[in-house]
Protein backbone atom coordinates (compact mmCIF):
# COMPACT_ATOMS: atom_id res chain seq x y z
CA UNK A 1 0.00 0.00 0.00
CA UNK A 2 1.60 3.52 -0.90
CA UNK A 3 1.45 6.40 1.32
CA UNK A 4 -1.37 7.93 -0.74
CA UNK A 5 -3.50 4.94 -0.77
CA UNK A 6 -2.95 4.79 3.05
CA UNK A 7 -4.01 8.31 3.86
CA UNK A 8 -7.01 7.32 1.77
CA UNK A 9 -7.63 4.36 3.51
CA UNK A 10 -7.19 5.90 7.18
CA UNK A 11 -9.45 8.86 5.47
CA UNK A 12 -12.54 6.03 4.35
CA UNK A 13 -12.20 4.23 7.86
CA UNK A 14 -12.69 7.77 10.07
CA UNK A 15 -15.51 9.89 7.87
CA UNK A 16 -18.32 7.92 9.02
CA UNK A 17 -17.02 7.96 12.27
CA UNK A 18 -16.55 12.00 12.32
CA UNK A 19 -20.06 12.09 10.50
CA UNK A 20 -21.89 10.55 13.12
CA UNK A 21 -19.78 12.83 15.95
CA UNK A 22 -21.22 16.01 14.37
CA UNK A 23 -24.95 14.79 14.76
CA UNK A 24 -24.77 13.20 18.28
CA UNK A 25 -27.34 15.56 19.69
CA UNK A 26 -29.65 15.24 16.50
CA UNK A 27 -29.26 11.45 16.87
CA UNK A 28 -30.10 11.58 20.37
CA UNK A 29 -33.74 13.16 19.86
CA UNK A 30 -34.19 11.02 16.86
CA UNK A 31 -33.29 7.91 19.16
CA UNK A 32 -35.52 9.21 22.17
CA UNK A 33 -38.42 10.12 19.79
CA UNK A 34 -37.92 6.50 17.97
CA UNK A 35 -38.05 4.29 21.10
CA UNK A 36 -40.81 6.37 22.93
CA UNK A 37 -42.99 6.38 20.11
CA UNK A 38 -42.31 2.78 19.84
CA UNK A 39 -42.56 2.50 23.48
CA UNK A 40 -45.94 4.46 23.94
CA UNK A 41 -47.80 2.42 20.84
CA UNK A 42 -46.69 -0.88 22.32
CA UNK A 43 -47.95 0.42 25.99
CA UNK A 44 -50.79 1.59 24.78
CA UNK A 45 -52.20 -1.85 23.00
CA UNK A 46 -53.90 -5.07 25.14
CA UNK A 47 -50.65 -7.13 25.98
CA UNK A 48 -53.10 -9.99 25.49
CA UNK A 49 -53.68 -8.94 21.71
CA UNK A 50 -50.01 -8.74 21.05
CA UNK A 51 -49.33 -12.17 22.69
CA UNK A 52 -52.09 -13.84 20.70
CA UNK A 53 -51.48 -12.10 16.93
CA UNK A 54 -47.57 -13.54 17.67
CA UNK A 55 -48.69 -16.76 18.60
CA UNK A 56 -51.11 -17.06 15.54
CA UNK A 57 -48.53 -15.91 13.24
CA UNK A 58 -47.37 -18.74 11.09
CA UNK A 59 -43.80 -18.50 11.28
CA UNK A 60 -42.39 -20.62 8.59
CA UNK A 61 -43.82 -18.27 5.69
CA UNK A 62 -41.53 -14.93 7.43
CA UNK A 63 -38.16 -16.17 5.87
CA UNK A 64 -40.17 -15.73 2.08
CA UNK A 65 -40.22 -11.88 3.86
CA UNK A 66 -36.29 -12.13 4.58
CA UNK A 67 -35.17 -12.94 1.31
CA UNK A 68 -38.06 -10.43 -0.29
CA UNK A 69 -36.05 -7.36 1.67
CA UNK A 70 -32.43 -8.54 0.76
CA UNK A 71 -33.50 -9.02 -3.10
CA UNK A 72 -34.88 -5.53 -2.91
CA UNK A 73 -31.08 -4.41 -1.80
CA UNK A 74 -29.61 -6.28 -4.45
CA UNK A 75 -31.73 -5.09 -6.95
CA UNK A 76 -31.24 -1.14 -5.72
CA UNK A 77 -27.32 -1.96 -5.80
CA UNK A 78 -28.25 -3.30 -9.17
CA UNK A 79 -29.92 0.08 -10.39
CA UNK A 80 -26.95 2.29 -8.64
CA UNK A 81 -24.69 -0.08 -11.10
CA UNK A 82 -26.53 1.06 -14.27
CA UNK A 83 -27.15 4.86 -13.31
CA UNK A 84 -22.89 4.22 -12.58
CA UNK A 85 -22.11 3.11 -16.23
CA UNK A 86 -23.47 6.67 -17.61
CA UNK A 87 -19.63 7.83 -16.92
CA UNK A 88 -18.51 4.53 -17.52
CA UNK A 89 -17.60 3.04 -14.37
CA UNK A 90 -18.93 -0.64 -13.87
CA UNK A 91 -18.51 -2.29 -10.85
CA UNK A 92 -19.89 -5.80 -10.15
CA UNK A 93 -23.20 -5.93 -8.42
CA UNK A 94 -21.57 -7.70 -5.56
CA UNK A 95 -19.35 -5.25 -5.06
CA UNK A 96 -22.33 -2.45 -5.07
CA UNK A 97 -24.49 -4.66 -3.07
CA UNK A 98 -21.92 -4.99 0.00
CA UNK A 99 -21.82 -1.07 -0.08
CA UNK A 100 -25.68 -0.82 -0.16
CA UNK A 101 -25.93 -2.86 2.95
CA UNK A 102 -23.15 -1.16 4.87
CA UNK A 103 -25.23 1.68 3.87
CA UNK A 104 -28.59 0.06 5.27
CA UNK A 105 -26.23 -0.22 9.00
CA UNK A 106 -25.79 3.27 8.90
CA UNK A 107 -29.19 4.13 8.01
CA UNK A 108 -30.83 2.00 10.52
CA UNK A 109 -28.42 2.16 13.73
CA UNK A 110 -26.72 5.30 13.46
CA UNK A 111 -28.00 9.14 13.11
CA UNK A 112 -28.91 10.68 10.24
CA UNK A 113 -31.07 8.63 8.82
CA UNK A 114 -31.43 7.88 5.20
CA UNK A 115 -28.37 10.54 4.66
CA UNK A 116 -26.13 8.44 6.94
CA UNK A 117 -26.21 5.74 4.32
CA UNK A 118 -25.74 7.75 1.30
CA UNK A 119 -22.77 9.12 3.05
CA UNK A 120 -20.86 5.80 3.70
CA UNK A 121 -21.57 4.86 0.34
CA UNK A 122 -20.38 8.29 -1.41
CA UNK A 123 -17.11 7.61 1.05
CA UNK A 124 -16.51 4.07 -0.40
CA UNK A 125 -16.99 3.84 -3.83
CA UNK A 126 -15.54 7.74 -4.36
CA UNK A 127 -12.17 5.59 -3.47
CA UNK A 128 -12.85 3.72 -6.61
CA UNK A 129 -14.42 6.09 -8.67
CA UNK A 130 -12.55 9.56 -7.82
CA UNK A 131 -15.28 11.36 -8.86
CA UNK A 132 -17.19 12.66 -6.13
CA UNK A 133 -19.40 15.45 -7.96
CA UNK A 134 -20.44 12.67 -9.95
CA UNK A 135 -20.97 9.92 -7.38
CA UNK A 136 -23.25 12.56 -5.45
CA UNK A 137 -25.07 13.07 -8.53
CA UNK A 138 -25.83 9.27 -9.33
CA UNK A 139 -27.45 8.97 -5.25
CA UNK A 140 -29.54 12.29 -5.40
CA UNK A 141 -30.96 10.96 -8.44
CA UNK A 142 -31.26 7.56 -7.40
CA UNK A 143 -33.01 8.89 -4.42
CA UNK A 144 -35.43 11.22 -6.84
CA UNK A 145 -36.03 7.76 -9.01
CA UNK A 146 -36.76 5.89 -6.06
CA UNK A 147 -39.00 8.12 -4.31
CA UNK A 148 -40.93 8.73 -8.35
CA UNK A 149 -41.42 5.30 -8.51
CA UNK A 150 -42.56 4.54 -4.34
CA UNK A 151 -45.25 7.29 -5.22
CA UNK A 152 -46.61 5.99 -8.64
CA UNK A 153 -46.84 3.19 -7.23
CA UNK A 154 -48.62 3.76 -3.73
CA UNK A 155 -51.01 5.93 -6.10
CA UNK A 156 -52.25 2.78 -8.37
CA UNK A 157 -52.40 0.47 -5.30
CA UNK A 158 -54.80 3.33 -3.47
CA UNK A 159 -56.70 3.48 -6.92
CA UNK A 160 -56.90 -0.03 -7.28
CA UNK A 161 -58.16 -0.48 -3.45
CA UNK A 162 -61.13 1.58 -4.35
CA UNK A 163 -62.42 -1.97 -5.42
CA UNK A 164 -62.34 -3.35 -1.78
CA UNK A 165 -62.72 0.14 0.74
CA UNK A 166 -64.85 2.43 -1.35
CA UNK A 167 -66.06 5.09 1.10
CA UNK A 168 -63.33 5.17 3.60
CA UNK A 169 -62.03 8.59 4.11
CA UNK A 170 -58.19 7.31 5.00
CA UNK A 171 -58.13 6.29 1.30
CA UNK A 172 -59.07 9.16 -0.18
CA UNK A 173 -56.36 11.14 1.86
CA UNK A 174 -53.63 8.85 0.86
CA UNK A 175 -54.32 9.47 -2.30
CA UNK A 176 -54.25 13.13 -2.32
CA UNK A 177 -50.86 13.03 -0.06
CA UNK A 178 -48.95 10.11 -2.97
CA UNK A 179 -50.81 12.57 -5.47
CA UNK A 180 -49.54 16.17 -4.69
CA UNK A 181 -45.84 14.29 -3.73
CA UNK A 182 -46.09 12.35 -7.22
CA UNK A 183 -46.44 15.86 -8.90
CA UNK A 184 -43.88 17.64 -6.77
CA UNK A 185 -41.16 15.03 -7.32
CA UNK A 186 -42.18 14.84 -11.02
CA UNK A 187 -42.09 19.06 -11.45
CA UNK A 188 -37.84 18.56 -9.51
CA UNK A 189 -37.18 15.52 -12.25
CA UNK A 190 -37.44 18.24 -15.04
CA UNK A 191 -34.55 19.66 -16.15
CA UNK A 192 -36.12 23.03 -16.83
CA UNK A 193 -37.11 23.13 -13.31
CA UNK A 194 -33.60 22.10 -12.09
CA UNK A 195 -32.04 24.18 -14.45
CA UNK A 196 -33.59 27.55 -12.42
CA UNK A 197 -32.79 26.05 -9.01
CA UNK A 198 -28.95 25.42 -9.73
CA UNK A 199 -29.00 29.19 -10.93
CA UNK A 200 -31.46 30.25 -7.73
CA UNK A 201 -28.94 28.19 -5.27
CA UNK A 202 -25.89 29.93 -6.61
CA UNK A 203 -27.38 33.51 -6.50
CA UNK A 204 -28.62 32.22 -2.71
CA UNK A 205 -25.16 31.12 -2.12
CA UNK A 206 -23.35 34.57 -3.57
CA UNK A 207 -26.11 36.44 -0.76
CA UNK A 208 -25.42 34.26 2.39
CA UNK A 209 -21.65 34.30 1.41
CA UNK A 210 -21.34 30.06 1.11
CA UNK A 211 -20.20 30.23 -2.42
CA UNK A 212 -18.25 26.99 -2.00
CA UNK A 213 -20.78 25.02 -1.12
CA UNK A 214 -24.14 26.63 -3.19
CA UNK A 215 -21.24 25.68 -6.89
CA UNK A 216 -21.09 22.25 -5.17
CA UNK A 217 -24.62 21.82 -5.29
CA UNK A 218 -25.93 23.83 -7.92
CA UNK A 219 -22.95 20.99 -10.17
CA UNK A 220 -24.71 18.43 -8.77
CA UNK A 221 -28.04 19.52 -9.54
CA UNK A 222 -26.56 19.97 -13.26
CA UNK A 223 -25.02 16.90 -13.48
CA UNK A 224 -28.36 15.15 -12.63
CA UNK A 225 -29.69 16.74 -15.55
CA UNK A 226 -26.37 14.58 -18.22
CA UNK A 227 -28.22 11.55 -15.82
CA UNK A 228 -31.32 12.03 -17.61
CA UNK A 229 -30.21 12.46 -21.04
CA UNK A 230 -28.21 10.22 -21.23
CA UNK A 231 -30.39 7.51 -23.63
CA UNK A 232 -32.44 4.94 -21.76
CA UNK A 233 -31.60 5.27 -18.19
CA UNK A 234 -34.70 6.70 -17.39
CA UNK A 235 -36.49 3.80 -18.28
CA UNK A 236 -34.37 1.33 -17.15
CA UNK A 237 -33.89 2.77 -13.89
CA UNK A 238 -37.63 3.29 -13.36
CA UNK A 239 -38.39 -0.53 -14.60
CA UNK A 240 -35.60 -1.59 -11.84
CA UNK A 241 -37.53 0.65 -9.49
CA UNK A 242 -41.03 -0.94 -9.95
CA UNK A 243 -39.59 -4.39 -9.16
CA UNK A 244 -37.73 -2.61 -6.35
CA UNK A 245 -41.54 -1.74 -4.71
CA UNK A 246 -43.37 -4.89 -6.16
CA UNK A 247 -40.86 -7.58 -4.41
CA UNK A 248 -40.75 -4.94 -1.19
CA UNK A 249 -44.95 -5.24 -1.45
CA UNK A 250 -44.93 -8.69 -1.69
CA UNK A 251 -42.50 -9.35 1.03
CA UNK A 252 -45.07 -7.02 3.31
CA UNK A 253 -47.97 -8.87 1.65
CA UNK A 254 -46.14 -11.98 3.18
CA UNK A 255 -46.05 -11.31 6.60
CA UNK A 256 -50.29 -9.98 6.04
CA UNK A 257 -50.81 -13.22 5.16
CA UNK A 258 -48.74 -15.10 7.76
CA UNK A 259 -50.55 -13.22 10.36
CA UNK A 260 -53.90 -14.19 8.61
CA UNK A 261 -54.67 -10.33 7.92
CA UNK A 262 -57.84 -9.49 6.20
CA UNK A 263 -56.12 -7.04 3.52
CA UNK A 264 -55.86 -7.07 -0.02
CA UNK A 265 -52.64 -6.50 -2.12
CA UNK A 266 -53.39 -3.09 -3.52
CA UNK A 267 -54.21 -2.34 0.08
CA UNK A 268 -50.62 -3.40 1.81
CA UNK A 269 -49.01 -1.42 -1.23
CA UNK A 270 -50.79 1.60 -0.72
CA UNK A 271 -50.26 1.45 3.02
CA UNK A 272 -46.59 0.24 2.80
CA UNK A 273 -45.56 3.17 0.37
CA UNK A 274 -47.09 5.58 3.09
CA UNK A 275 -45.01 4.50 6.07
CA UNK A 276 -42.44 3.84 3.83
CA UNK A 277 -42.76 8.22 3.38
CA UNK A 278 -43.08 8.32 6.99
CA UNK A 279 -39.87 6.23 7.10
CA UNK A 280 -37.17 8.77 5.19
CA UNK A 281 -38.54 11.48 7.55
CA UNK A 282 -35.27 12.54 9.82
CA UNK A 283 -37.98 12.26 12.41
CA UNK A 284 -36.55 8.79 13.78
CA UNK A 285 -33.49 6.81 13.12
CA UNK A 286 -34.89 4.60 10.22
CA UNK A 287 -38.14 5.62 11.12
CA UNK A 288 -38.36 3.36 13.99
CA UNK A 289 -41.76 4.28 16.46
CA UNK A 290 -43.23 6.48 13.78
CA UNK A 291 -43.81 4.44 11.32
CA UNK A 292 -45.86 1.67 14.01
CA UNK A 293 -47.92 4.84 14.81
CA UNK A 294 -48.45 5.36 10.90
CA UNK A 295 -49.34 1.72 10.09
CA UNK A 296 -51.65 1.63 13.56
CA UNK A 297 -53.72 4.94 11.83
CA UNK A 298 -53.91 3.35 8.52
CA UNK A 299 -54.80 -0.08 9.49
CA UNK A 300 -57.88 1.12 11.83
CA UNK A 301 -58.84 2.65 8.80
CA UNK A 302 -59.93 -0.96 7.16
CA UNK A 303 -60.45 -2.89 10.80
CA UNK A 304 -57.46 -4.00 11.82
CA UNK A 305 -56.55 -4.09 15.33
CA UNK A 306 -54.19 -1.96 17.07
CA UNK A 307 -52.30 -5.04 18.43
CA UNK A 308 -52.05 -6.89 14.85
CA UNK A 309 -51.01 -3.47 13.19
CA UNK A 310 -47.97 -3.11 15.44
CA UNK A 311 -46.91 -7.04 15.31
CA UNK A 312 -47.51 -6.63 11.59
CA UNK A 313 -45.33 -3.37 11.45
CA UNK A 314 -42.23 -4.59 13.72
CA UNK A 315 -42.12 -8.62 11.37
CA UNK A 316 -42.69 -6.73 7.99
CA UNK A 317 -39.83 -4.49 8.79
CA UNK A 318 -37.14 -6.68 11.25
CA UNK A 319 -35.57 -8.06 7.77
CA UNK A 320 -34.56 -4.77 7.26
CA UNK A 321 -32.37 -4.92 10.25
CA UNK A 322 -31.21 -8.15 9.20
CA UNK A 323 -29.61 -6.12 6.11
CA UNK A 324 -28.69 -3.62 8.45
CA UNK A 325 -26.77 -6.06 10.84
CA UNK A 326 -25.33 -7.89 7.46
CA UNK A 327 -23.95 -4.53 5.98
CA UNK A 328 -22.17 -3.69 9.84
CA UNK A 329 -20.50 -6.53 9.95
CA UNK A 330 -18.87 -6.35 6.27
CA UNK A 331 -18.40 -2.61 7.56
CA UNK A 332 -16.20 -3.60 10.66
CA UNK A 333 -14.55 -6.53 9.04
CA UNK A 334 -13.47 -3.96 6.22
CA UNK A 335 -12.22 -1.43 9.07
CA UNK A 336 -10.04 -4.02 10.26
CA UNK A 337 -8.53 -4.91 7.33
CA UNK A 338 -7.47 -1.29 6.54
CA UNK A 339 -6.31 -0.98 10.05
CA UNK A 340 -3.85 -4.15 9.25
CA UNK A 341 -2.73 -2.78 5.90
CA UNK A 342 -2.03 0.63 7.39
CA UNK A 343 -0.28 -0.95 10.53
CA UNK A 344 1.56 -2.91 8.38
CA UNK A 345 2.36 -0.07 6.07
CA UNK A 346 3.77 2.02 9.41
CA UNK A 347 5.72 -1.49 10.68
Amino acid sequence: MTAREKAEATAVSAEPAREKRGVSWRGIAQLVIGLGALALVVMKSDARGLAEAIRNTRVALLPLAVVASFLVTLLMAYRWGVILKVRGYRFDVRHLFAYYLMGNFFTNFVPGGSLSGDVVRLIFISREARDKAFILSTLVYERLIGMFTLLLVGLIATLASRNYVQTDPALYLTEAILGMAFIAIAMMMSEWVSSRMARLIETLSARFKIERTGRAAARTILAISELRRSKGLLARTVAVSVVVRVVWGLGCYTVSRAMGLPLSLPIIFAFISLADLVRLMPISIGGLGVREWALVALFASVGVSQEKAVTFSLLAFAPIYLNAIAGGIIYISRARVVRKEVAAVEG
